[in-house]
């Protein structure tokens, strides 16, 4: 995929799966060229796989629609993971420098010192991040490489997950005929494509409510202090208008995407729908506001799960600028107002930065929906500029902005 500057980025998320694909420039700019989406209702629960063959064909499908529509090949993708199981720890490294300055080699020796933590057996390292470095006790660090240090230190955060939801995630990918180019917990994707630098810096939270699962980070400082996952997202909501007011689980979800609210009391009396209820076949009439109440309680739910998560962090405390919600659900009506009830702070809702704005996925991507893919582009191909102008000591500039999030 390097050799012709096409990254591809696949969101396996619990009722559908994103095959996105990119066109890398060479000033480190990419756009987008093709985009697949298809239904993965059936192999995936929470974020985690429990039908291999149909997670798969989900993958194949969008990819397959991708490709049509970038006329490009795809053989390899950058995936971002979630579920569950997913947890963080805090680490901090301390290496003795041998030489007078330090060296590359002490930087990769303090990040490997970090990474040794006490884990369970069945677990894996998905992610290091890596924050700020420490040298002869002065903080702050972004790039030590060349400065006189006799004690270098680094502070990190390692994302973990069971191994068996990543080899199942993995399979599935593999046998759709791909190979794994790397993969980003969806909390972090999600994270570079609605965050701004000034949030990251103060302190935010950023919570992608998907379909079957919240995925959560804390940023501070400018790096990743914390991420989870809760097992509780829209598809909660949408059984719950199936089943109360007995409609069809596929139609429900289409009303509550275009009828439903988060704030009843917002609702007028007179706003009704279409719709039909199971086991009839003829159009019945139903309030938006009934809908709303059905709605409310789960949402609340939802968000109160995620406030108490926050505050089991103990990292609530650094959240000083807002809390950004992104994600499919993050699109249901008035949903900001009601968490801006529940949190006690100010809320927004996370639109992906789209920079290609003659793109014609521009106003297309510009959705909740597709941060986490949107987010896996820009995580990757920043990466790998950095990579590039450590290489060639080109792109100055990119390398400096970057730098802070992956030296």
């Amino acid at each position: 995929m390097a050799k012709n500057n096409i990254v591809a980025a696949l969101d396996i998320g619990t009722n559908k799966v994103t095959a996105l694909v990119a066109q890398v420039n060479g000033d480190g700019s990419f756009s987008f060229i093709g985009k697949g989406v298809s239904e993965a209702n059936k192999g995936l629960i929470a974020g985690e796989v429990v039908d291999v063959q149909a997670t798969t064909a989900a993958i194949a499908e969008s990819v397959a629609e991708a490709e049509k529509i970038s006329s490009k090949r795809i053989k390899s993708v950058y995936v971002g993971v979630s579920g569950e199981g997913i947890r963080s720890i805090n680490n901090h490294g301390v290496f003795q420098v041998r030489g007078q300055e330090v060296a590359k080699s002490d930087i990769n020796k303090v990040i490997e010192q970090a990474k040794i933590i006490n884990m369970p057996d069945d677990s894996d390292i998905i992610n290091v991040e890596i924050g700020e470095y420490t040298v002869d006790g002065r903080g702050g660090i972004r790039n030590p490489l060349g400065m006189a240090c006799k004690k270098l230190e680094v502070d990190v955060l390692i994302v973990t997950m069971p191994k068996t939801m990543c080899r199942n995630i993995y399979k599935a990918v593999e046998d759709s005929g791909l190979i794994v180019a790397g993969r980003v917990v969806s909390s972090i994707a999600s994270s570079w494509a609605v965050l701004e630098d000034d949030e990251r810096n103060l302190g935010v939270a950023m919570v992608d409510i998907g379909d079957g699962v919240a995925d959560i980070a804390i940023y501070h400082n400018g790096d990743p202090v914390y991420v989870a996952v809760i097992p509780m997202g829209g598809r909660f909501i949408t059984d719950d208008i199936s089943k109360v007011m007995k409609i069809p689980p596929a139609e429900a979800e289409k009303i509550k995407c275009k009828y439903g609210s988060a704030r009843p009391d917002y609702v007028s009396e007179t706003e009704v729908f279409e719709t039909v209820v199971i086991g009839t076949n003829a159009p019945t009439t139903k309030k938006a506001k009934q809908l709303a109440k059905v709605v409310t309680p789960r949402i609340g739910e939802i968000l109160e799960a995620v406030k108490n998560k926050l505050a089991e962090s103990q990292k609530d405390h650094l959240i000083q600028s807002d809390i950004v919600l992104t994600g499919g659900t993050a699109a249901l009506k008035d949903i900001q107002y009601v968490a801006e009830d529940i949190f006690e702070q100010q809320v927004r809702i996370g639109i992906p930065r789209i920079d290609d704005t003659d793109s014609g996925f521009h106003d297309v991507l510009s959705d909740p929906r597709f941060s986490t893919a949107v987010g896996i582009i820009r995580h990757f191909t920043v990466r790998r500029q950095v990579e590039i102008a450590k290489k060639d000591g080109l792109m100055a500039k990119i390398a400096d902005f970057i730098r802070k999030f992956f030296e």
